[in-house]
């Protein structure tokens, strides 16, 4: 009955952690311009926790377990009245993003998800007190199998059928659950073994020994992995549950696997399988973008799979079979933390791209090259294979490197991503670009009698045509979500207004810098830095012509920008006649859905603009504008137009602050 107990109140309390993970990520999006960051930076709040949780689980054990088991109840319970009670988060927009993302999450879950993380590890130390037994290692498999089954619900079956304001109250209820259940072993622990006050455990201190250095280094390197994968994924495909979800189930699953069983673990087949992964990394991370959004799930998450079982594969080695198992588990929750924080914190400073995603693999690839080295039953063919690989593996990331950054003029990182200036000076092709992540942002032709057609903005564009028509009326103001490198700055004529909203201060710098469009615009032109729709609700007195979303994070429009509550704002800041034009160019999201959808429920006309271009140096472009404008719509001409798939009522996505997945509209 114990048994049974106690490893049911483990799978909830683990399922109840991974659970709230994505939800409460999900709900900052909007606050911080729906970045991939955001997730970042939320894993490494939860491992912080996660660290403070293992430390709380290793310092009761100082005490007898009546006195744990109390004080543990109490603190559940005075944590979960926290919870309950829902404190407002206080105004954090002046704040680096990332302390504030810190503090949003420490006020909305910090106390109870410290105490649930404590639990596996509690409920082990219960265990083996009373019943004089072996480490229960096996629990700590079914731990896994809660957080996996929680993370896997969540985009598949939570977050599809069920507001946030749904799963909150779900999740509050579990957590109720969780109570009651430990309430019930509380109780069963006292009257069981009413001499439990007599039963303690020698704890030791927690000092940097010998073999302890692995621990924290494998731990480290396994987490820096899975936050660099997702950071991966997700500059090409729009941050959501899902893309956070599946790399930490792989995570999750390698080390449930790797320690359920010691022998799962076969070094010689992963150093194999992980010298396949190192190479596709490598193509991967410079080409990957040219595989749509299935492939690119598929690779990464074999790649991490590879480096999880290495790296949790060793840790089951080096696990200890005593009473240090508090002190091991402290260690791999340390080396998350150190892990993630590298990947979030450090390696924006230290690298212009994601560069701590080929160095995390090079250095799992010296570590397989280390354990095979010593291994007793090395060959003399793997010996090899491992070092011509690592010689070779080397080799192809140098060519890479100095031909993928050669026109490179200028970079720059922050929370909000990536971004490179490029001179590109080929035979077919003399412009400098903006990009952005993996995607080009803006463009401007070297030679100033160049044509400038290799863009998104061109006069056979959408948005182009567009305002080539309303200028046939009168002068416009025109709101623009999204700067890029300021190329709309040149459709506006000096009779003009135009108000670009960009929320990466870097952007701005880029185009003041490095681009002429913002300097030589006619129109009277403003530039306000932050979330576009933040700045437009706090903006009521301005009222725009014309609002153009063109917001994009790499190859990613921020959802939050798409919900109905994002639409209503647009239709108040817009006069009666209004034009709201929105660039839906994507290579891995179908967003025609979302937009019909809007388009029928404020009862506007619809319109699309796609253009192909004429040779493989173009770069296509769909727009799309909503209104309701006769004079403009009377004007269009039927030939610049593309077909529009209509698609069923069910078919389509309204989107909601409270509702919305990204799931069903993923191009595979």
């Amino acid at each position: 009955m114990y048994k049974y107990l106690s490893t049911l109140t483990i799978f909830i309390s683990a399922f109840l952690i991974f659970q709230i993970q994505p939800m409460l990520s999900k709900q900052l999006l909007p606050q911080f311009g729906g970045g991939a960051s955001i997730w970042s930076a939320s894993l490494v709040f939860y491992q912080v926790m996660l660290l403070i949780g293992y430390f709380y689980a290793h310092g009761m054990g100082r005490f007898h377990i009546k006195l744990q088991v109390v004080t543990h109840i109490v603190l559940v319970s005075f944590a979960t009245l926290i919870v309950v009670t829902e404190f407002a988060a206080p105004n954090l927009t002046n704040w680096p993003p990332t302390l504030a993302v810190f503090v949003n999450l420490f006020i909305e879950i910090g106390p109870i998800f410290i105490l649930l993380s404590a639990t596996s590890v509690l409920l082990q130390r219960w265990y083996v007190q009373t019943a004089s037994a072996q480490v229960p290692y096996h629990w700590y498999s079914i731990s896994n199998l809660g957080s996996l089954m929680a993370l896997m619900s969540y985009p598949l079956v939570y977050e599809l059928l069920f507001s946030l304001e749904q799963q909150t109250t779900y999740w509050l209820f579990g957590l109720i659950s969780y109570c009651l259940l430990l309430a019930l072993l509380v109780i069963f622990l006292l009257k069981k073994a009413p001499d439990l006050s007599r039963a303690s455990i020698q704890t030791r201190h927690i000092t940097l020994l010998k073999g302890k250095g692995q621990w924290l280094l494998l731990s480290a390197l396994s987490s820096a992995m899975l936050v660099s994968t997702t950071h991966m994924i997700s500059t090409n495909i729009p941050p959501m549950p899902l893309l956070w979800s599946l790399p930490l189930v792989i995570y999750l699953l390698t080390f449930s696997y790797t320690f359920a069983n010691k022998v799962n673990y076969q070094r010689h087949v992963w150093a194999y399988a992980f010298i396949f992964s190192a190479f596709t990394g490598l193509l991967m991370f410079y080409f990957g973008s040219l595989f749509n959004a299935l492939a690119q799930l598929i690779i990464y998450s074999f790649i991490l799979l590879t480096a999880g079982m290495v790296c949790h594969g060793e840790l089951r080695n080096k696990a200890p079979e005593n009473e240090q198992f508090t002190v091991f588990y402290f260690y791999i929750a340390l080396g998350g933390v150190l892990g993630s924080l590298f990947s979030t914190l450090v390696a924006p400073l230290l690298f212009v791209q994601i560069d701590e995603y080929l160095l995390t693999l090079a250095v799992i690839f010296s570590f397989v090259c280390y354990y095979q080295t010593k291994a007793k039953t090395k060959t003399n063919q793997l010996k090899f294979t491992l070092m011509t690989s690592s010689v070779t593996w080397l080799a192809c990331y140098c060519f890479l490197a100095v031909n993928f950054n050669q026109y490179n003029i200028a970079t720059s990182r922050n929370f909000y991503g990536y971004l490179a200036v490029k001179d590109i000076n080929t035979q077919s092709i003399k412009e400098r670009r903006l990009i952005d992540g993996t995607t080009i942002h803006g463009s401007e032709p070297l030679n100033p009698n160049q044509q400038f057609e290799q863009s998104y903005y061109h006069q056979h564009t959408g948005v182009a045509k567009s305002l080539a028509i309303l200028k046939q009326n009168s002068a416009l103001n025109i709101g623009v979500i999204g700067l890029g490198a300021g190329v709309l700055a040149r459709f506006a004529d000096q009779q003009d207004s135009i108000h670009f909203f960009e929320l990466n201060p870097a952007v701005y710098e880029m185009a003041k810098r490095y681009f002429s469009y913002l300097e030589n615009s006619e129109a009277k032109l403003t530039v306000s830095l932050g979330d576009g729709r933040i700045a437009l609700k706090n903006n009521a007195n301005e009222v725009f012509d014309v609002l153009i979303i063109d917001a994009f994070s790499s190859d990613v429009i921020p959802a939050h920008l798409l919900t109905q509550e994002a639409m209503s704002l647009y239709w108040q800041r817009l006069n009666e006649n209004g034009v709201l034009i929105v660039h839906i160019s994507n290579n891995h999201i179908d967003l025609l859905p979302v937009l019909q959808a809007h388009s029928q429920h404020f009862n506007k006309a619809m319109l699309k603009f796609s253009y192909q271009g004429h040779s493989p140096s173009d770069i296509g472009s769909d727009w799309v504008v909503l209104t309701d404008n006769q004079a403009f719509l009377n004007r269009v001409s039927i030939s610049d137009l593309s077909p529009i798939k209509r698609y069923p009522h069910s078919e389509l996505a309204m989107w909601t602050d409270s509702k919305h997945s990204l799931l069903p509209l993923l191009k595979f």
